[in-house]
Formats: structure tokens, C-alpha cells, sequence
């Protein structure tokens, strides 16, 4: 069967990555936060590298299918379907994700 027939042609690999086996040695919080964001890790690894501290959040993306490298569509979806607490609480963990990913990259230029 031909890959335009698996429609193959239009995935792209990595971009959301759940689950894998990998063994990843111990990650800083903010450089999980920075692969993670980036799709080098799954949200399985994330969650070990970092707890449970962005649960909700890894949840929410997952139910709906989102991808924390695209900021502003996770926010959109956080709008549309959450009510107001939560709303809040979602908000502040992808705020925290991605200041933690910002720091990552800056330590990794600087």
C-alpha cells in the first residue's frame, strides 16, 4: 500500500509524543519543561522527570488532543471548554511551563 494511500505523507513525527520506553537520565525541571515543549519527550517521561505538578495540564492537552508547542491553541481550547477555576488553574501551569522552558533555552544560549 502506498504512503499517500496511509495518508503517512502528512504525520509528523514527534511533534506529539505520549508514551515511549526511553530510559532518560534525571532532567532539570526546566530543561523537561523545554524537551517537552519541544516534543523530544513524551508526557509519560515529562511526568517522571517532574511529578505531578502539571497533571492537570498534560491531561487537558491529552483529552483534547494539543500540543504544548503550540501555545496559543491549548489556551483557545482552555477558554472553550473549562469553567473559570479551572480556567485559572490551567492557565498558571502552562504560564509556569513555559517560563520554565524560557529559562532552560537562555541557560542553554547564555
Amino acid at each position: 500500500m502506498a504512503k499517500e494511500e496511509l495518508g503517512v505523507e502528512e504525520i509528523i513525527p514527534g511533534l506529539i509524543v505520549r508514551h515511549t520506553n526511553r530510559r532518560l537520565g534525571r532532567l532539570e525541571v526546566p530543561e523537561a519543561c523545554e524537551r517537552l515543549i519541544s516534543g523530544k519527550i513524551s508526557f509519560s517521561e515529562f511526568v517522571d522527570q517532574v511529578g505531578e505538578s502539571f497533571q492537570d495540564l498534560l491531561d487537558f492537552m491529552m483529552e483534547h488532543d494539543l500540543h504544548p508547542g503550540r501555545p496559543e491553541e491549548v489556551l483557545y481550547c482552555v477558554d472553550c471548554y473549562v469553567d473559570l477555576c479551572g480556567r485559572r488553574s490551567l492557565r498558571a501551569q502552562l504560564q509556569r511551563l513555559y517560563h520554565l522552558s524560557y529559562a532552560a533555552h537562555c541557560q542553554q544560549v547564555g
